[in-house]
């Protein structure tokens, strides 16, 4: 089996680590261990640094905390990282999630509670109607009680390709249900990545493809993941800050009960969410309101008194931000600054050119109005006059 594939790493040297947390910029940090929970949203029009922001903090999260684990879920293929392990799930990829691994907590586990939630999951994905959701709910009951894991959690648990045959079956049985349902499944099917070995998550950055993958495909990836770490994590017991999930672009998780779990529960356990959105609305209020840290970068106008009202920030000041510049609320502390981004973090600004001090006078006047200089003092000059706003 060939390797998972490790970006190469970069170090930066821009921004200080310190031992509290991640810098946002130079003059500002995240300390995710110091705030109630970790789960942190970001909000932000296209073009306003949402990708870059989101980027950057993971990359100091791993920089600050190198025996974190980070689950990127990348719906787009541009969370590329250095020093990552890549997952790309397509039609010929050797990597697969199997939805239907059993939840083994005692209270809130079992096959039963993990047919119910498939079935559920792929109701909203593929818009099956109440007659097709059942019949599938009692389709994966049966397979559950045939591979024996009714009866011993602990069994291997069936795969979507045992559930495409199964529904076979009970069509050539007459079952028009089946019929309809695998129809709705066929493209799921044909792609095979609920039927392949499991995905490895470790410690490091673990970023998941999901780019090649249909939108309907993708979602049901993305919300087992999420599921299977909060299942592991909850059988794992408390611990503090262990894993971060991050998922850019949420909208594409609508009305997520895994991404909802998390958010309740997740902090207990170590488990916390990043998520990323263009707009609030497509976040839950269970996000909303379990968030200690919200970022809100520029958004589009039309959005602004709702997006102010929501994040409880100053309207007219959310208005007049541009590309990178945030209003931060981290806990009960706000502020306003701009963000450093992924490519400022690992491409750092040239630093001012020492100054001899034995130097002449002459010298050191030539120095100080030297263009690379002077371009540097008014980029500085800049970054303060927006951080005192």
């Amino acid at each position: 089996m060939p390797p998972v594939k490790i970006a190469p790493p970069i170090s930066s040297n821009l921004l200080p680590l310190t031992p509290e947390g991640v810098p946002l910029c130079p003059r500002y940090t995240w300390t995710p261990q110091a705030l109630p929970n970790a789960h942190l949203v970001v909000v932000g029009a296209s073009g306003s640094g949402k990708t870059q922001t989101l980027k950057g903090l993971l990359f100091g999260l791993h920089s600050w905390q190198p025996n974190l684990t980070l689950l990127v879920i990348d719906f787009h293929g541009d969370q590329k990282l250095p020093g990552e392990h890549t997952f790309p799930l397509h039609l010929s990829s050797q990597w697969g999630i199997n939805p239907l691994e059993v939840n083994l907590d005692p209270t809130a586990g079992g096959p039963n509670i993990q047919a119910i939630a498939i079935a559920a999951d792929l109701r909203k994905a593929l818009r099956l109607g109440p007659n097709q959701e059942g019949v599938l709910l009692r389709t994966l009951k049966s397979l559950y009680d045939a591979h024996g894991v009714t009866q011993d959690w602990t069994r291997k648990p069936p795969t979507f390709h045992d559930l495409e045959q199964a529904l076979i079956a009970q069509e050539a049985d007459g079952c028009k249900e089946s019929a309809k349902i695998t129809l709705k499944l066929q493209i799921t099917f044909e792609f095979r990545i609920f039927s392949r070995q499991s995905i490895p998550i470790t410690t490091g950055i673990n970023r998941v493809d999901l780019s090649s993958l249909p939108q309907e495909i993708a979602v049901i990836a993305a919300n087992a993941l999420i599921a299977q770490q909060m299942n592991r994590h909850r059988i794992a017991g408390e611990s503090p800050l262990k894993t971060f999930i991050a998922v850019d672009e949420a909208k594409k998780l609508p009305q997520s009960e895994a991404c909802d779990v998390v958010m309740r529960d997740g902090r207990k356990f170590g488990l916390h969410l990043m998520l990323a959105s263009q707009s609030e609305r497509h976040l839950s209020q269970d996000v909303l309101a379990n968030s200690s840290s919200k970022i809100v970068l520029p958004v589009d106008q039309s959005e602004v008194n709702k997006v102010a009202k929501t994040f409880r920030f100053d309207p007219n000041r959310l208005s007049r931000l541009s590309q990178f510049e945030a209003l931060i609320r981290l806990g009960t502390t706000a502020f306003q600054t701009r963000i450093t981004p992924f490519f400022e973090r690992i491409n750092p600004a040239p630093l001012l050119p020492k100054i001899d001090t034995a130097a002449s006078q002459r010298d050191v006047e030539q120095l100080m109005i030297s263009p690379q200089y002077l371009e540097v003092l008014d980029n500085l000059n800049a970054l303060r006059t927006q951080e005192r706003l």
